[in-house]
Order: structure tokens, then sequence, then C-alpha cells
């Protein structure tokens, strides 16, 4: 795994029990070489119907409807991000900027804008890792984004995510949030992140959270993971939704239109590295930064492409269509 906060690598061990702005082999908020859900309430058919009396909706109006599908959260959300809006972008370098966004690529891997898969638009982000490389793609947005203007202890969000060839490592991630520690914990003062990952079992890929809070003191860096049972799907798309409460100390990641999470994480997950003990609490960010992309911190088993499209980031639930 594994993310610090000072840019400094160290070696580490896996305890497996792991846009537009309106619309190390230490894991960290920012690499090393870097400068820098909830589903949503439905009213019922039934309900709608009796409210409306004798303006309910015929049933040629109503099939129109629903054929419409839902709205898109890109009205209202936050931070939206389709990844077409950059036509004269195709490869994207180190330290590259682009909309609300900053780069960071290491050797090893290849980040490109490309319409190879896509879920809308003509492009997607797509991040391939060689074989045996540790390294990876990011984006990273941060300062004057309305998502951050509240200081938000509680963020929301989805993304959609293709992989093929779907290699494995000992930990990659594909988002994250990072900031301080929420300052009426114990942790104020230091740097925490709460990141979407993989951890393998079986040979596969599994969706996975995991925790990262800067050292102080005596108590060093908190590397801290919860691995799912649910293995990412190969050569097909699939939708991410995921709810982090810092303040409660609640995560929850959801597949698809499934209402039910795939993994959850209560005050703390199932492992730390030594020595953190595994039941430390994750006391979570205040949110500053957000980051997406395909990033390895050890060698990949086998070569790795993954593409992220449609990535919506609220205070506010968003579901997976």
């Amino acid at each position: 795994m594994h993310e610090s906060y000072d840019g400094r690598m160290r070696p580490s061990i896996l305890v497996v029990v792991v846009v537009a702005a309106a619309c190390g082999n230490d894991e960290s908020s920012t690499p090393s070489d870097n400068g820098g859900s909830s589903s949503g309430t439905t009213t019922s058919d039934a309900a709608v119907l009796a409210d409306a009396g004798s303006d309910a909706p015929t049933d040629a109006s109503t099939d129109a409807n629903a054929d419409a599908g839902p709205p898109d959260p890109c009205a209202t959300a936050l931070f939206c991000e389709h990844f077409d809006g950059y036509s004269s972008v195709s490869a994207i370098t180190n330290n590259q900027k682009l909309g609300p966004w900053h780069a960071a690529l290491q050797t090893g891997a290849t980040m490109n804008l490309d319409g190879a898969h896509t879920t809308s638009g003509a492009k997607a982000l797509h991040v391939h890792i060689d074989k045996s490389a540790t390294a990876g793609g990011r984006l990273f947005a941060d300062g004057m984004q309305p998502i951050f203007a509240g200081m938000p202890g509680h963020v929301y969000g989805r993304l959609k995510m293709y992989i093929d060839p779907n290699g494995t490592s000992i930990h990659w991630t594909f988002f994250g949030v990072n900031g301080p520690a929420d300052p009426s914990s114990p942790a104020n003062g230091r740097n925490a992140s709460y990141i979407l990952s993989s951890l393998p079992k079986s040979n596969a890929n599994t969706y996975s959270f995991v925790y990262g809070l800067s050292a102080q003191g005596n108590d060093g860096f908190h590397d801290c993971s919860s691995q799912s049972k649910t293995a990412m799907p190969t050569a097909s798309w699939a939708c991410i939704a995921w709810d982090l409460d810092s303040i409660a100390r609640k995560l929850r990641m959801y597949k698809d239109a499934d209402a039910t999470a795939i993994l959850s994480v209560d005050d703390h997950g199932t492992g730390c590295v030594a020595p953190t003990s595994a039941t430390s609490p994750w006391y979570g960010p205040i949110v500053n930064q957000l980051f997406v992309g395909a990033w390895s911190f050890h060698a990949m088993d086998d070569p790795l492409d993954v593409w992220i499209d449609d990535l919506v980031v609220d205070t506010k639930p968003v579901s997976c269509p």
C-alpha cells in the first residue's frame, strides 16, 4: 500500500484483511514526483399519481418521462467531469494542467484522454501501467473549486470504470480525497486520506478502502485498509459510488445500481500496517483535494489499463444510474 505525506519513500508490508469544476513507493495525497453512495430516495409511482389527482400524467407522458432516464447530476453537482472538454489534449504529461486538474505521472505509466472506451461523449481518462512497474498517473484537483468551498467533512460521488487488461499488484488506487484531519478529532493537525483502491484476492482485483494518516510525534504513519469480496470486472464498465463521512468515520462503497453497499467501514477497517493497531479509528479529512487515476505503489504482476469516465463529487448523495 501506502500513502505517506512527506513525499519520502518508505518500505511497507501489506496487511490484507484496504469539469470542469462547476456543471513514492508510499502512497501520498500528492505523489512524490508531483508538485503538488448512498442511493437517493425516490417517490413511488403510486404516490405521484395520488398527489397529482386529476392532473395525473397520461400513460404516454409517463413512458416518455421513463425513457428520459434519471436527471444528469452534473446539472447541480459541485464537481463533475466527463473528460470531453479538452479537444486539444490526448497524451497527458507530468505536471500538465488542464481545467481544474494538475497531473502526476511516473515512468512506467502513460495517461491519456482517448475514445477507446467511453460511457458518454468522445473521451475518457485512460491510465496504463506496465508489467513490473511501480508507477501510475493521477489527476489532482484542489484550490478554488466549489466542492471545497464549504470545507466538507462528508462527500459523496461516483465514477464509471473500465479495466482491460486487469493486472494486479499488492495495492493500486483509482480515487481519493485528502485534507487535514477532522479538527474535532484526536488527529487534529495531521493529514488524512480516504482512498478507493484495489487489493488482490485469488489473483483478482477487489474493491477496497485504504486510509492514511500522517505521522505525528511518536505515532507513525497510519496505513490501514478494508477489503470487499467483490472482484473488479474485466472488459466491462462498472459504476462505483461512495459515501465518505469523516466526522462519523463511516465509509460506504456501492457498485452499479445496487443500494446494498459492497464495502462498509464504521470507525475503523480490518487491518493496518504494524505497529498501528487494526482498531485505530479512521479520522477522516476535511476535504481540500481530490484525485483520480490509476497508481500502484508496488510492482504490477501484469499490465493494467484503466479508463475512468463520468466522475461526480458532491456534498449530497450521488448514485449510479
